[in-house]
């Protein structure tokens, strides 16, 4: 056990000690009460001239708080244009559109409240139905393609044995994110057009009989918009399965190397189940990115022909801004945000349960 022991402490063995240095003498009855009593006094006066200090933490909660802010006042303030432009362009339009998806709307005179009226129409509109399975196919299927040509592009340029060589390839794999992605649909356009270049190349190797209206054909346009992007190789999730793959410590691969693995053994047995994280990420952006996918089929097909290639985001804008029914839009917003919201959540508990495991 620790023991506490005051200044007067100190002062009384301090004169003891002096006087047992001292001469010997009988103390008479009344001595040893006196210098008690006066070492007592004397240990009392140095305690209280003694500072006391209080740790840090005793300081009062208010003089805490104080001293913080005034340590990161400025990080604050350089939030708070962030913070507003947040709250303007993001959030105040997401509960407007979450109020006026109760609302008959169309963002003029019109301004009833019906309740879940927008909802129990949507849920009942065919229109509505054929849209989410334009983009069940759209989505499955992009998911499904960036899981796999970015990886393996990502494996191809990491493992290159000339730095300069591996820098090209890194740098033609990613060029393609700065260009506008009009841009590249415009370029499709003219691609699948009836005396566009796909036809001509087919033409010309004597497969004319497979020529055809790729985005005018209801049965062949979903399936082209799906081919968009060839050879697939997104410039983001590309840089995802690089930095994995840096992650991957070389004795590993050297491991590979000396039990006699070869590329796909390497991919199987080390690269894949080292890229678990990445994987899911890339998961969870391209599912995200896809399902809200609107400029593409706009530009493209215009939801055409028919509802053949209608997605949700598509159909809101539709019902918005050439119907003006904007409280309708409304709702078809707020059920894609909740499918959005529900898929991340089952994710997040997948990989919770997938890592228990592991």
């Amino acid at each position: 056990m620790t023991r506490r022991f005051s200044a007067g402490c100190f002062t009384a063995r301090s004169a003891v000690r002096r006087a047992n240095t001292g001469r010997r003498f009988e103390a008479g009855p009344g001595v040893v009460p006196a210098l008690e009593a006066r070492i007592h006094s004397e240990g009392s006066k140095a305690a209280m001239n003694q500072e006391i200090r209080l740790p840090a933490d005793a300081e009062p909660g208010v003089t805490r708080i104080r001293r913080k802010w005034k340590r990161h006042v400025k990080a604050y303030l350089f939030l708070v244009p962030i913070l507003l432009s947040m709250g303007l362009f993001k959030y105040v339009p997401f509960f407007t559109a979450l109020l006026k998806s109760f609302y008959e709307w169309n963002g003029a005179n019109i301004n009833k409240f019906i309740g879940l009226g927008n909802f129990a129409k949507l849920f009942s509109d065919p229109t509505f139905y054929a849209s989410f399975k334009n983009i069940g196919l759209f989505t499955g299927s992009f998911v499904l393609i960036q899981l796999i040509f970015p990886l393996l592009a990502a494996v191809a340029v990491y493992h290159m044995s000339h730095k300069k060589t591996q820098n090209i390839y890194k740098a033609l794999f990613l060029v393609p994110m700065v260009v506008p992605h009009i841009i590249i649909y415009l370029m499709w356009r003219w691609i699948y057009r009836g005396e566009g270049l796909l036809n001509n190349l087919l033409t010309a190797v004597g497969l004319e009989s497979w020529t055809g209206s790729w985005l005018g054909d209801s049965g062949t346009a979903l399936w082209s918009i799906v081919f968009v992007g060839f050879p697939w190789v997104s410039g983001i999730y590309f840089l995802i399965y690089l930095a994995g793959l840096g992650g991957i410590g070389q004795e590993m691969f050297e491991v590979g190397r000396l039990e006699g693995m070869n590329v796909w053994q390497r991919l199987r047995y080390i690269e894949l189940p080292m890229l678990k994280g990445q994987i899911r990420i890339v998961v969870i952006l391209a599912f995200i990115n896809q399902f809200q996918s609107f400029e593409n089929v706009l530009v493209l097909t215009n939801g055409g022909p028919g509802f053949s290639t209608l997605t949700p985001a598509l159909y809101l804008y539709k019902k918005g801004f050439e119907y003006n029914e904007l409280g309708y839009a409304s709702a078809i917003g707020v059920v894609v945000f909740i499918v959005l919201v529900a898929f991340t959540a089952v994710m997040n508990k997948l990989i919770a349960s997938a890592d228990k495991i592991d």
